[in-house]
């Protein structure tokens, strides 16, 4: 982790009943060309389905690639029809979050991929950061307000049944109130495999060649910003098997 670390005032969301499914998306790191592709092979297969579908992105949208600004923008527009978009908070979002809050004090961003963000919107830093008031004002002009607020308010979790979606991890035996932001973001996965809950934890943030199914995870993160491979899980009302769809590499 860097920086320090503050208070989160991030939601945790709750879904009462769950859709006629729910389709969630691994770790993107602004590979724009590569959600696109997902987002139409996701409304491909909706377009069978009756009801209600939700689409959750398990977060970490940026860094590592050049799209960021854009993918954001997308993310910004209007859902696709029928079908509902919800951003989870990764924790390269949060330290983004935190760099443009404060630039010296969470500096080492850059070198986790913030460099390849701010590329994104145009601006390229050298060796050296400019004086912290003028790199202050250059983020504030590149940078859209809606841009700014939309990673600001990403929630943590959601709920959805026996179904908890979050970036990092999950205290499946605990409660929402007993959850942790720095675990929900920054945790070990495997803290879901000793839980003796039946919910089930639908994640990224570590790598995996092929997405997982264990008896109390499933990980879909597969390195999207250097294997051209991001991976989707769709879970429909019933219990089905869960299915994964993926972009395939050039």
């Amino acid at each position: 982790m860097i920086g320090r670390w503050r208070k989160t005032s991030r939601r945790m969301l709750h879904l009462p009943t769950m859709p006629a499914a729910i389709y969630a998306v691994g770790d993107i790191h602004g590979r724009f060309d590569l959600y696109h592709q997902i987002e139409q092979q996701i409304i491909e297969d909706a377009a069978s389905i009756d009801g209600p579908k939700l689409l959750v992105i398990l977060g970490d949208i940026v860094d590592r690639s050049a799209g960021v600004s854009g993918l954001i923008d997308h993310l910004l527009a209007p859902d696709p029809a029928g079908i509902q978009r919800v951003i989870l908070c990764g924790n390269h979002d949060d330290m983004m979050c935190r760099f443009l809050d404060d630039p010296a004090g969470n500096r080492a961003w850059l070198d986790c991929g913030g460099a390849e963000t701010l590329a994104s919107y145009g601006l390229h830093l050298g060796e050296v950061m400019p004086p912290t008031m003028r790199l202050q004002h250059q983020l504030t002009t590149i940078i859209p307000p809606d841009h700014r607020d939309f990673l600001m308010g990403l929630p943590l979790s959601l709920t959805v049944g026996d179904y908890v979606f979050a970036h990092a991890s999950y205290n499946l035996d605990q409660t929402d109130a007993r959850q942790d932001a720095q675990t929900l973001m920054w945790g070990d996965p495997a803290l879901a495999d000793r839980a003796k809950s039946r919910r089930i934890l639908i994640h990224g943030h570590v790598i995996e060649d092929e997405p997982c199914i264990r008896p109390n995870r499933i990980s879909i993160d597969t390195g999207a910003y250097k294997t051209g491979v991001l991976t989707a899980v769709r879970l429909l009302a019933g219990g089905c098997t869960p299915t994964f769809l993926s972009t395939k590499p050039k």
